[in-house]
């Protein structure tokens, strides 16, 4: 990567985090509203393990609406992927958690937020991470022995 695309492809990476912000703001928000998933936990006797079950399923879901921005940050096609990611995940969580820094019910529980930042941190670096040694399967039929 030459020295002129790293800004573009940095501020690049810095809006595609915030829209997947955006992005996954909006389809937990429906996701929550419509879900029958953690009713039915409750109603399987789950209540108070309800967190640790939907904890994974949380995680996978954001990875797999993740995987489109892990494309495109693939696509930038950086030498050191990690810098790229830390620059769309970073912004983005600040964003998310900054109306938590004067809460008064963060400082009394820290602890509760924690399960529910790990999504938040490492979806996209999950994803990022399977797209990138996610064999290139296309669609290209293969030719036949002995053609050609």
């Amino acid at each position: 990567m030459t020295l002129q695309r790293l800004p573009i492809s940095a501020a690049a990476a810095v809006l595609l985090g915030i829209a997947q912000c955006y992005f996954l703001l909006f389809c937990w928000a429906n996701i929550a509203a419509h879900s029958p998933v953690p009713r039915w936990l409750v109603d399987l006797g789950l209540r108070e393990s309800l967190r640790a079950v939907l904890l994974p399923i949380d995680f996978l879901t954001s990875v797999v609406l993740s995987l489109p921005a892990a494309f495109v940050l693939t696509k930038l096609r950086p030498a050191k992927l990690w810098l790229y990611l830390l620059l769309a995940v970073i912004p983005g969580f600040i964003w998310l958690n900054l109306g938590l820094v004067g809460n008064s019910f963060f400082t009394e529980h820290p602890g509760s937020f924690v399960l529910g930042w790990l999504p938040e941190l490492f979806a996209l670096p999950f994803a990022a991470w399977i797209v990138r040694v996610a064999p290139n399967n296309s669609f290209k039929p293969k030719p036949l022995r002995g053609s050609a």
